[in-house]
């Protein structure tokens, strides 16, 4: 099914590995002018050899520090210096430290909201900035099924997912006069090298948890980013869309009462 979405112009910030290279990839595919961004120079190159084996030769790949302003702004500068233009704005970024919520440093708790919470913002002001005045443009962000169920020593990045949710609304609020469409994925337990070790140390009953008993791929994710970019989605705004094999909808099938039982 044709998208629609060939010539326009994709940045995915966070989008070299996981979840933000399966959407470049999708996008690509697409026949959009794709551009990327990660903190690790090791990251790019590796995505730059992966997008040139998938026969994908355009695509701007950058090494930038997404906590620090100047630095998304001076991409986005690069992006439309580059393509003429920014379309789409995919804020995938993110990442955790675990740690009791008693004892988290400081230090830990500042990365956890730069890196997922912050980002996001700097992502959306940035694009903003380059899309009212052409009074189009679709922003996409990435929040996690912890914005919503709260995990233990995971609490200070479901904070900072669900301040994610808000940004989104918000956002989709105040930049909906100017045609530009902002809403969120979240998703479950996805397969990447981040969640790797949450999976398999207790795969038996992480999957059991989820009614389609597996974790999610990240390119299931990147097609739900892809198609969101796209006018057949023109009418969606303000919408933080749960991509979680079912989970968020259903009680813990460890629980007894979600047990069979005769009575």
């Amino acid at each position: 099914m044709d998208l629609g979405l060939k010539g326009q112009v994709a940045v995915i910030c966070g989008g070299t590995t996981g979840i933000g290279a399966a959407a470049a990839l999708r996008f690509a595919e697409e026949g959009c002018k794709v551009a990327v961004c990660s903190h690790s120079s090791s990251k790019v190159e590796a995505f730059e050899q992966q997008a040139k084996d998938s026969g994908y030769e355009d695509i701007l790949a950058e090494q930038v520090d997404v906590t620090e302003l100047s630095q998304i702004q001076a991409f986005a500068d690069e992006v439309v210096k580059r393509f003429g233009g920014i379309d789409i704005w995919v804020n995938c970024a993110g990442g955790n430290k675990h740690g009791p919520l008693h004892s988290l440093p400081e230090e830990t708790f500042r990365y956890i909201m730069d890196l997922n919470l912050t980002s996001t913002f700097f992502g959306i002001q940035t694009a903003a900035k380059h899309m009212m005045t052409k009074k189009s443009g679709v922003i996409i962000n990435l929040s996690s099924l912890s914005s919503r169920i709260p995990v233990d020593y995971r609490v200070t990045y479901g904070a900072a997912k669900a301040g994610v949710n808000m940004l989104t609304v918000g956002a989709a609020s105040e930049l909906a006069p100017y045609g530009i469409r902002v809403n969120a994925v979240s998703p479950g337990v996805i397969d990447t090298v981040l969640s790797a070790k949450a999976i398999y140390e207790q795969k038996d009953y992480t999957m059991s948890m989820i009614p389609l008993h597996r974790a999610g791929r990240p390119e299931e994710i990147g097609d739900v980013i892809v198609c969101m970019a796209s006018s057949r989605f023109g009418y969606m705004t303000g919408t933080v869309v749960n991509v979680d094999g079912g989970k968020n909808s259903v009680e813990d099938t460890e629980l007894p009462w979600a047990k069979p039982w005769e009575g």
